[in-house]
């Protein structure tokens, strides 16, 4: 019996660190990452390798291990200044900056107070206190008004809900995952890190997975 070993034309040889996370800030498409005889490893914008001869965007072909390893220095200097409660402390201070449950009872009175005027001019319409033309307009107000609130409250509950889901502890095990790694794996970079952009002037911009790292820093300059 002839044992026949197949082989993935598009498997690639190799596996890199931050596969997948690399995008161009101007085009907006993946970066990907190429290799020359000499071993050279370098990006270059997709878009710009398919479409170069009508010039949509640049190369960006700039040192991938170069990328590499600034955004392990990097990340690896925040998460040590984390780890020792530099920056910890004012991510719980965001967690417990707004008072989420008194903004929302306040809201909710609100929206009470206005269903007891319309409850009021509902009375008042019946006891011929104020004209039909009168209760249709203050009608019409109170109730734009109830919309409005409406919208604001659950808007502050989804914000509620974003920032009790992501919280310091998630943050906390995550660094300490990555401090203990010599070398860190693709699979952790990509739970850290959304995704990596680079522009063509060679600034890199870091968009997290937690919401709270990037409120720290929104798009860090590496």
């Amino acid at each position: 019996m002839v044992i026949v070993q197949k082989y993935n034309r598009n498997e690639k040889k190799h596996k890199f660190l931050l596969d997948g996370l690399l995008f161009c800030y101007e085009c907006k498409h993946k970066i990907g990452v190429r290799s020359k005889k000499n071993g050279y490893m370098f990006m270059v914008c997709n878009n710009y390798r398919r479409n170069s001869k009508i010039g949509l965007c640049t190369s960006h072909g700039f040192n991938y291990y170069e990328l590499e390893k600034r955004i392990i220095q990097y990340i690896r200097a925040l998460f040590l200044e984390i780890n020792s409660k530099k920056i910890e402390i004012n991510i719980k201070n965001n967690l417990t900056k707004y008072d989420y449950e008194k903004m929302l009872d306040k809201i909710e009175s609100n929206i009470n107070l206005l269903k007891d005027n319309i409850d009021t001019i509902h009375i008042e319409k019946i006891n011929n206190q104020i004209s039909k033309e009168m209760y249709d307009r203050l009608f019409n107000k109170l109730m734009e008004e109830i919309k409005q609130k409406e919208e604001e409250y659950s808007e502050l509950q989804n914000k509620k809900k974003e920032n009790m889901q992501d919280n310091s502890k998630e943050i906390e095990k995550i660094v300490k995952d990555f401090l203990k790694l010599e070398n860190p794996t693709p699979e952790l970079m990509k739970i850290i890190i959304n995704r990596i952009e680079i522009h063509q002037d060679k600034q890199i911009d870091i968009i997290f997975n937690f919401k709270r790292l990037n409120e720290i820093i929104i798009q860090e300059t590496v």
